[in-house]
């Protein structure tokens, strides 16, 4: 079956699929077929449940999303090897994707994010220092997912225009995305660090002057976090949900703040405005004067609930909006680059 795992990861990568969800469903398949010995016949549903429902390395439980994902990658391959492989039937048919306990993404406060680019500043060498604070700055001022960040070649970045060109997501979708003052400036410092070491394309290289790789951007991310000292779980993804909630925060309507971040399905965006309660306080409590003051005077109160909802203006001085007109995240956070 290896041959058909290959065919089946090349047929993700034409249909655009992301190269990371190709490279990770042809893991979880291979070890599906691993799991079976290498038997050629196809699949039966017993034998997608036994794999579901395998224990970790340690004997625990494995999580409900990693549990679906290995389903996900099995219902993809199945659906190919029907049209392509001659498969008749559907062994994933009836097996339900479990629910998963809803679970808030970590996000910076802006206070927060300015520290995570003091820190990389500090704790960076040249020239990885300008090529981090470039990069930290497309994914939580752009909002790039990790892949569209290493996947950006130099001729994409308009400095003139302030605009990243064709940057391909999400089901082979090709987006021009707006850049801040602050990216702007720190894209230029790392460009021209960069200069002409490399013949390699790529905007962000490595020391050996290759195309940078998701995991050694993951691995800058945790080593700041590290340096910084949080308690959150902070990755590049983490990123792209504070660059989506402080938008929201700072008053950016849902549906820009969808097209943003290139969501196919506004509901995907609208999961960010809980978090956003500030916004939301703020809103009931413009309603306060269609309430007779008179009636409040006498109506008994319970001073001390009353005295913890948090003031209109919770926002500290980083976040706060300077006018009531939309605002960029480069005015509200100070980051732009000395």
């Amino acid at each position: 079956m290896h041959a058909s795992v290959d065919a089946f990861v090349r047929a993700l990568l034409s249909d655009h699929r992301a190269p990371r969800t190709a490279k990770t469903y042809g893991a979880i398949l291979a070890s599906l077929f691993s799991s079976r010995g290498g038997d050629p016949e196809p699949l039966t549903t017993a034998d997608v449940e036994a794999f579901l429902a395998r224990s970790r390395r340690d004997g625990s439980r494995r999580a409900a999303s990693a549990r679906n994902l290995d389903l996900a990658a099995i219902r993809s391959f199945v659906a190919f090897a029907r049209r392509h492989l001659g498969w008749m039937i559907d062994p994933t048919e009836g097996i339900p994707f479990v629910r998963e306990a809803p679970q808030d993404p970590a996000v910076l406060t802006a206070a927060e994010l300015g520290r995570f680019f003091e820190v990389t500043a500090r704790c960076s060498r040249a020239p990885a220092r300008s090529r981090n604070l470039a990069l930290v700055a497309v994914l939580s001022q752009v909002g790039l997912r990790v892949h569209e960040a290493v996947g950006l070649d130099l001729q994409q970045v308009d400095l003139e225009g302030a605009t990243l060109v064709a940057v391909r997501g999400k089901g082979g979708t090709v987006h021009d995305l707006p850049l801040n003052r602050p990216a702007a400036t720190l894209l230029r410092a790392w460009i021209d660090e960069r200069g002409e070491r490399s013949e390699e394309m790529a905007l962000f290289l490595s020391a050996r002057g290759t195309r940078l790789s998701i995991r050694a951007v993951e691995s800058t991310i945790a080593r700041i976090r590290r340096k910084m000292g949080s308690a959150k779980h902070i990755t590049p993804h983490t990123m792209r949900h504070t660059a989506a909630t402080l938008t929201l925060s700072l008053g950016t309507d849902l549906s820009t703040v969808a097209e943003l971040l290139r969501h196919s399905d506004i509901n995907t965006t609208r999961r960010y405005l809980h978090l956003v309660d500030t916004r939301r306080r703020e809103a009931v409590r413009r309603l306060e004067g269609t309430v007779p003051i008179s009636l409040l005077s006498t109506a008994p109160t319970n001073t001390l609930l009353y005295e913890n909802i948090p003031k209109p203006s919770t926002l500290t001085l980083l976040e706060r909006p300077t006018s009531p007109m939309r605002s960029t995240l480069d005015d509200e956070h100070g980051l732009v680059a000395a």
